[in-house]
């Protein structure tokens, strides 16, 4: 909904007084999409009232002593930022934290006019003047008469709130409450008199997101709440603050669950008086080994300091147009501009700089710098079909070409590994190169296949005090929050002086060779066994003949998979069966796993469907000749590489090299991509409990 003008018919009386009698909307509302779901609803007065809002809220910020917000509201205060409120919090054990479901929409005017009824000064009257009045360079403009400390009050909510008309799809009725008095007009002013009947036609508003008075005014009302939750806290030994809706409490020594209980009971508690509920959902306690930060903000240690994702979104820019140039990196990272990308960055830049001001200013001048680097504008060039990513002395990429490089790009450079040998080579790379997923090693063997080891030049710099050498080769690889990074290989840089000799790991992390033991295969069973329930997956062994290992088939059962809580106390989380997946449990331990992996292979290739809420797509095809051999050969590759990662002598029989054609090459239609992927979420599988949330929802 849309306020269509600037009401600039209504004089300046006509304008306020059809404003306190809610006869015009004068918001204009604006839906944002909220970080994870759903939308936000924003109200934007119109510039004559948000004027008037701007004088209200002038004057509420002289409230006497005894009036101001807590101490403890750190939001719509000048003077204080969120950097301020952390602050508060350092040296945390445990951090907890609490949401305020619908704060801005809770707070009425019912409330407004408790919070402030005792606030003001003058005498209660029966009369209360709103109209022209004289400013300090002698011009009229619009104005409270201080009158009456009741009706002031009533006309101050009024004006601070809103009320979205009928019909509104977009916004509930908040509810209508008693009016204390009539509008009554009287020239070129109106009056407000009590008491009177109660106001018809209109309902009572709520603080609106987007008003310039909304974040102090709730500040006011929460005073009361403010001062019960901080005793509490007091009481357990916790420190408080809040920030508009997050409360945040932290303790310097162990807190214990029933005091967190105890802690969240009475907060609801609290909440009670305003009407206001938790949103349970976003109830969060930190303790040691997990993130412990207030408003973004880390407080584990003796001062402030930025998050890891937060560092990575600044040095993603910085260092993507000082590798690629700042206009390739602009239309990589889509934005419309030089200077929309330049105004996101230095805002970034500048929370940075409130919370770590030595790392921001050092990222800032290099951004500064690379801002006054001339561009040069020209297409990128596109990347062939076959074309050897290795940077040979035929073929020379730029780091732009590079980076505007898909990932299906890269995959397709690996067509001299469709050969059985290359082939194999490739796979025993991957399997052995454990630092990075196997999609990842796949990608920097098509680029380097001498590769041993590679890390980022921060990283080499600072873990192992080694620089790179003049000409240094970047190799790209991709990151899980992020399109793409650099890292190049040990042969591409050299020691500092005092640099300790490299481990063996390093210099040469294919020939480390150690057999996995019972225990290790046993815990990645478990792991595996217990997150197939996630996708769907019953897993069932069978008494079979030792030629036989398993088999993979979609499931006919309208039975539902569990999978125990992550608590022994919590109920086990259900899904519905869809595939099936038997596997001979007169086999070693070894190839038990070995065969899951492979049937888990067919199943995230996509060769019996599509997979549960998008988890995979369907590569389902009429069996023939060549479809069978595409299948068992992904599916073998899967299971190789996996295994490889668990013990790196395992040896690689014929079964895949007996389904290669005549010519011994691997079918085109084999997706490596597909493969490499699947490989990693296999591995990911069986080395920790993964979050439901991840792939998809359980069965309700």
């Amino acid at each position: 909904m849309t306020a269509t003008d600037d009401f600039a018919d209504l004089a300046p009386n006509q304008f306020l007084k059809a404003v306190v009698s809610g006869s015009i909307y004068p918001y204009t509302e604006h839906q944002v999409p909220k970080r994870r779901e759903g939308l936000r609803i924003l109200h934007a007065p119109v510039p004559r009232l948000a004027g008037i809002q701007q004088e209200i809220l002038a004057r509420l910020e002289t409230l006497p002593a005894g009036f101001e917000p807590h101490p403890a509201a750190f939001a719509y205060r000048r003077g204080r930022s969120v950097v301020d409120c952390a602050a508060v919090h350092l040296r945390a054990h445990t951090v907890i934290r609490l949401d305020i479901a619908d704060f801005f929409g809770s707070i009425r005017e019912r409330h407004i006019h408790a919070a402030l009824k005792d606030a003001w000064m003058r005498p209660t009257e029966h009369e209360y003047q709103v109209g022209l009045v004289k400013g300090d360079n002698g011009r009229r403009k619009i104005g409270l008469r201080r009158v009456g400390r009741t009706l002031d009050t009533y006309i101050t909510a009024r004006l601070a709130t809103v009320s979205p008309p009928e019909p509104n799809q977009t916004w509930p009725n908040r509810g209508t409450g008693r009016r204390l008095a009539c509008l009554e007009a009287t020239g070129q002013e109106f009056s407000v008199r009590r008491p009177g009947p109660v106001y018809r036609h209109t309902r009572e508003g709520f603080l609106p997101q987007g008003a310039p008075t909304s974040g102090y005014l709730s500040n006011i009302v929460m005073r009361d709440v403010d001062q019960v939750v901080a005793h509490q806290a007091e009481s357990l030994g916790l420190r408080y603050t809040r920030y508009s809706d997050d409360m945040y409490f932290s303790s310097r020594g162990l807190v214990r669950h029933d005091d967190v209980d105890r802690l969240v009971a009475g907060v609801k508690e609290a909440l009670k008086l305003l009407g206001m509920k938790l949103n349970a959902k976003k109830t969060y306690v930190a303790r040691p080994g997990a993130r412990r930060s207030v408003l973004g903000i880390l407080v584990d240690g003796p001062a402030p300091r930025l998050t890891r994702e937060y560092k990575r979104r600044i040095t993603k820019h910085v260092r993507g147009a000082a590798s690629f140039g700042i206009e390739q990196h602009r239309r990589h990272q889509k934005f419309k501009d030089l200077s929309k990308l330049d105004a996101y960055v230095t805002g970034l830049l500048s929370f940075a700089h409130m919370v770590e001001p030595g790392w921001a200013r050092k990222q800032l001048t290099d951004w500064k710098r690379l801002r006054k680097i001339p561009i040069e504008h020209q297409e990128p060039v596109s990347v062939q079909h076959g074309l050897d990513l290795s940077w040979g002395d035929e073929v020379e990429l730029s780091q732009a070409d590079l980076a505007k490089a898909s990932i299906d790009d890269l995959v397709r450079g690996a067509q001299r590994y469709r050969s059985s040998s290359d082939y194999k080579q490739m796979l025993e790379f991957v399997g052995q190169f454990k630092r990075y997923a196997p999609f990842n090693a796949m990608v920097v063997h098509i680029q380097k296949p001498g590769a041993r080891y590679v890390l980022s030049s921060s990283e080499w710099e600072s873990t192992y005090r080694r620089v790179l050498i003049p000409g240094a080769k970047p190799l790209l690889i991709f990151q899980p929050r992020g399109p793409y990074m650099l890292v190049y290989d040990v042969g591409d840089t050299e020691a500092l002086p005092g640099a300790l000799p490299l481990p063996k790991g390093i210099t040469d992390p294919v020939s480390v060779s150690s057999r996995a033991s019972e225990k290790e295969v046993a815990g990645v069973w478990r792991h595996t066994e217990m997150n197939l329930a996630l996708l769907g997956i019953r897993l069932t062994l069978v008494d079979q003949a030792a030629s036989s290992c398993g088999r993979a088939y979609r499931s006919k059962s309208s039975r539902s998979v569990e999978r125990p809580g992550s608590r022994p106390a919590d109920r086990p989380e259900k899904y519905q069966t869809l595939f099936e997946i038997e596997v001979n449990r007169n086999l070693p331990l070894l190839d038990r796993y070995a065969t899951l992996a492979h049937e888990l292979g067919h199943l995230f290739c996509g060769h019996l469907g599509p997979g549960p809420e998008g988890a995979w797509a369907s590569r389902l095809s009429p069996r023939t000749t060549a479809i069978h051999a595409r299948n068992e050969v992904e599916a073998e590759s899967i299971a190789y590489m996996v295994l490889k990662r668990l013990d790196s002598d395992v040896q690689m029989g014929d079964y895949i090299t007996s389904h290669l054609g005549p010519d011994q090459q691997v079918p085109d239609t084999v997706a490596l991509n597909l493969t490499f992927r699947a490989a990693g979420l296999i591995i990911e599988m069986g080395k920790r409990r993964i979050p439901a949330a991840k792939l998809r929802k359980p069965k309700k």
